[in-house]
């Protein structure tokens, strides 16, 4: 069987035409050009090596309609997808198959057009963002011109005291107040390295006495522990800090002089980079804002916080018809906002208050409506480049809203369907790993070692577990018997850490944890069904799943009996090109 690769592709052609088809290659690959194909027939054009004015790139390989699907666009498609994408088949088939994945994008855009899908709401609004995005992103792109230079890369690095690396010690806790004892442990004299053992729930340093190994600078931490920790001198600890969900505190180990290294450099030109453009951004909106006249509506603003405080909807046309902000060219609305702040991801806007939304508006809607006025008049939505790739997003958008539109009226998931699923696939739906014990929990390393003798020589762990082991009777039964799984090391950290690596059946400690020294064997460590409850969400995304993937390809069955008459296959154009390719 013929080996198919680009590699090896390349090395089945003269040496001329090998060129061509390389650059193809890296500008499909590469630069992500709109049209590889154009570039290779420009590329053997210059060559003059082709006797034939039809080259294997503009062979026409199928006809859906009127529209022409070419080996140059089947070439670029295999440089588009990702190997595990690609048909499993091989030679010819393999070349059948993907030539139908370009067929049925034609096919899906043919079935959009005729469903008029580019007149429904949410295809326009999305057309609109791309043609925003891209003329805000060229308009910048032509206004914004921002230099740094290494010496002011230097001088930065010197002025901020960057050369300055700490190697840090931590305990991380699940409360403030479990920090706060620790805290008040390490400043009676004992050692930060005990208390992180016995606090720390972050395992891979609580072993090490919380010594994180590294050193680390101010610009490999986020903003708000730079201050406080590049404070600390050698051997001083910090107070507890709230590091999202969980409580730390920072032992300054040592600290070392540096140099100005390449990835040093990279972070400091980048931060300053940033800064330059924002503040280059916000120059050029304060321009358009006086040269396009923008003028603040307040009393559009009060009375679309007024419908936010009555409780109006995001479809309200008479709010969102409400004029928020005037300019030459054009208005921002309630309407416009409603949108954007449909689409936060990561934040959420509280329309209710006034000021909250002036600050988005001005920050984030204003300068991209002003960019976009200027980005027209000076007629940048004409370019070449904007109206190519504007028609390729057309075309792309269509057949998603399609899609979107085919599943929202096909895909339906009964009750019945989720039991059937979990009741066929009993191993989809497990829990993590479960791990039970019996143990013996003390308060000193030398009754622990007392008790483990006793064991050795023969004692009930039963027995000793209900005369001397401290761990509450809610968390255990008579005999120290308790279960848990992984995720249960946030809480009890080192235990479980040493559970999951204990071999079953084998005493093991003392260990010492935060509530003392801990005797234990593990009983069992086994994986256990969520119960249908349990699984329930789970089970219902993977009916949902199954069944898009389902009825999106019994839409595309529908459609290539639909269109049949209007596809047309070249299967010796076909042929030529794997031979040739």
């Amino acid at each position: 069987m013929k080996d198919l690769s680009p590699k090896a592709i390349i090395h089945l052609v003269p040496a001329a035409t090998r060129w061509i088809i390389g650059m193809a290659l890296l500008t499909v690959l590469g630069t992500g050009c709109a049209n590889p194909e154009e570039e290779a027939l420009q590329s053997e054009a210059n060559l003059s090596t082709a006797s034939d004015s039809t080259s294997q790139w503009k062979l026409e390989l199928a006809r859906v309609g009127d529209r022409s699907i070419t080996a140059g666009q089947l070439r670029a498609f295999y440089g588009k997808i990702p190997n595990y994408l690609q048909s499993n088949s091989e030679g010819l088939e393999k070349e059948r198959n993907h030539l139908q994945t370009l067929i049925d994008m034609e096919l899906l855009q043919l079935e959009a057009e005729e469903q008029g899908i580019d007149r429904l709401p949410a295809f326009i609004y999305k057309i609109a963002q791309y043609r925003k995005e891209k003329l805000v992103g060229l308009y910048q792109i032509k206004k914004i011109k921002v230099r740094v230079s290494g010496q002011e890369v230097s001088d930065y690095f010197r002025e901020w005291e960057l050369a300055r690396k700490v190697r840090f010690a931590q305990i991380i806790t699940t409360s403030e107040d479990s920090a706060w004892s620790a805290l008040r442990e390490i400043s009676s004299g004992r050692d930060f390295g005990e208390v992180a053992e016995q606090w720390s729930i972050h395992e891979p340093t609580m072993e090490q006495g919380g010594d994180t190994g590294r050193y680390v600078g101010k610009l490999d931490m986020p903003p708000y522990l730079r201050k406080s920790l590049f404070a600390l001198e050698e051997g001083e600890v910090s107070q507890p800090i709230d590091i999202g969900g969980h409580f730390a505190l920072f032992k300054a180990l040592e600290s070392i002089e540096t140099e100005l290294d390449a990835e040093q450099f990279q972070n400091i030109y980048r931060q300053l980079f940033i800064e330059r453009t924002v503040g280059a951004r916000a120059a050029l909106t304060d321009s358009l804002k006086e040269a396009l006249k923008l003028e603040r509506d307040q009393r559009g603003l009060d009375a679309f916080s007024a419908a936010m405080h009555r409780g109006a909807t995001f479809e309200d046309e008479e709010v969102r018809a409400i004029v928020l902000y005037r300019y030459e060219g054009g208005t921002i609305t309630a309407g416009d906002v409603l949108d954007a702040a449909s689409q936060l991801k990561y934040k959420t806007l509280d329309l209710r208050n006034k000021e909250a939304v002036i600050e988005y508006a001005e920050g984030t809607l204003v300068p991209d409506a002003l960019f976009v006025e200027a980005a027209l008049r000076e007629g940048l939505d004409r370019d070449k480049e904007v109206t190519q790739w504007l028609a390729k997003k057309r075309d792309q958008e269509l057949v998603v809203q399609l899609r979107v539109q085919v599943l929202k009226e096909r895909v339906s998931i009964s009750a019945e369907d989720i039991h059937r699923e979990y009741e066929e696939n009993p191993d989809r739906y497990m829990k993590p790993d479960q791990i039970e014990i019996q143990e013996i929990l003390v308060a000193t390393e030398a009754e622990a070692k007392d008790l483990l003798e006793r064991l050795r020589r023969g004692a009930s762990m039963g027995n000793l577990a209900r005369q001397y082991s401290k761990r509450p009777p809610e968390l255990r039964d008579e005999e120290g018997r308790r279960r848990f799984t992984v995720a249960a090391a946030a809480v009890y950290g080192r235990l479980v850490a040493a559970a999951r690596k204990a071999p079953v059946g084998e005493l093991t400690g003392p260990l010492q944890v935060r509530e003392g020294y801990s005797i234990f064997k593990v009983l069992s460590r086994e994986q256990q069904r969520a119960s249908f409850e349990e699984a329930k969400k789970r089970v219902r995304a993977t009916v949902n799943w199954i069944k898009k993937q389902q009825v999106f390809e019994q839409f595309l069955a529908e459609l290539r009996t639909k269109y049949a008459a209007q596809v047309e296959i070249q299967e010796d154009n076909l042929k030529r090109v794997l031979t040739s390719g």
